[in-house]
């Protein structure tokens, strides 16, 4: 699967600066090691703002600091106002990117019908930032790391997925109707789930029914070397369930404290130890490592994006 990355034309976004914009992108890869399957992608789009917040504010973003303005128009992209940074609003959060001549990864498309926003939490977490992105992807994570009578049972059992290539990314779908969580039993038996990884550190579980529709996304963005700020955002269809946001929001932060919790336990391993991989349980993992790699080739010859992901089926026990 090749997915184009066309270079931005000069004045897509409007005029811009003749010094610091075109250049930031080369001056923040120049800081990465020269090992570039480690670390976060440069030119990609990162949350740095829920959308909600209707004042200006500063974010960080791969050690740089962004003036962010109080609004940002819906679906179109805008520079900052010194115009070294592009940022769009998408899915309830404000993203951004260097803006270089560097196409970055697309976005996931805005649903079709509205969705309400219904919960959102964030944790910074001292911690590398590729380890933050795994816990994404690992079968273990949540059984392992996630404890909550509501949220699923303590019964281990065989589950298969099917994987495919997907924008960037890939997809998994449940071989079976079965999911983990008490919590869908509420939605429909008819109910699909599946959970697509886009990159650079975008998890996007959308859970669909008759007449519902639901998205639990997650990312990881790296403020600076080992500081990361890890996100968790649901929306849905139902707009009642908005009045329980408080509630669903602070269940959210217990999620992802645990998640701090982990990655900080594992803050001084070396992030640069030999990738070794098991089975199918560490399959995503190592379809990621491989997706960046054919980004970062992809963006450096400005070529086409080819997805490295082929399709199968992983068991596994949780």
């Amino acid at each position: 699967m090749a997915t184009s990355l066309r270079t931005r034309p000069a004045d897509s976004d409007g005029p811009s600066s003749p010094e610091a914009p075109l250049d930031l992108g080369a001056r923040l890869m120049a800081r990465q090691p020269g090992d570039r399957r480690f670390g976060a992608p440069i030119h990609a789009w990162y949350p740095v703002r829920a959308a909600r917040v209707r004042t200006a504010s500063r974010a960080q973003l791969h050690g740089e600091w962004i003036d962010l303005p109080a609004t940002v128009a819906p679906a179109a992209v805008q520079t900052t106002a010194c115009g070294g940074w592009r940022l769009i609003n998408r899915l309830g959060l404000i993203w951004a990117c260097p803006a270089s001549d560097v196409a970055p990864p697309d976005l996931p498309p805005t649903p079709e019908a509205p969705l309400a926003l219904i919960a959102y939490s964030k944790a910074p977490a001292r911690a590398d930032y590729d380890q933050a992105v795994l816990g994404l992807l690992d079968p273990a994570h949540v059984p392992m790391i996630h404890n909550a009578w509501w949220w699923r049972s303590q019964a281990r059992r065989t589950k298969t997925k099917r994987y495919s290539p997907s924008p960037f990314g890939f997809t998994a779908v449940a071989a079976d109707a079965f999911a983990s969580t008490p919590a869908y039993d509420l939605v429909s038996e008819d109910r699909k789930v599946s959970i697509e990884f886009r990159l650079p550190s975008i998890r996007l579980e959308r859970v669909t029914a008759r007449g519902f529709e639901l998205i639990n996304l997650t990312t990881v963005t790296p403020q600076a070397e080992g500081d990361v700020v890890i996100r968790n955002l649901i929306l849905c269809s139902v707009a009642a369930l908005r009045f329980g946001s408080p509630l669903l929001s602070a269940w959210g932060r217990t999620f992802l404290r645990q998640d701090v919790a982990i990655l900080e336990r594992l803050e001084g391993r070396s992030p640069h130890l030999p990738l070794v991989f098991a089975g199918d349980p560490d399959r995503p993992s190592a379809f990621y490592f491989a997706s960046k790699a054919a980004l970062l080739r992809a963006q450096r010859e400005d070529a086409a994006y080819r997805n490295p992901v082929e399709a199968e089926s992983l068991q596994w026990v949780t």
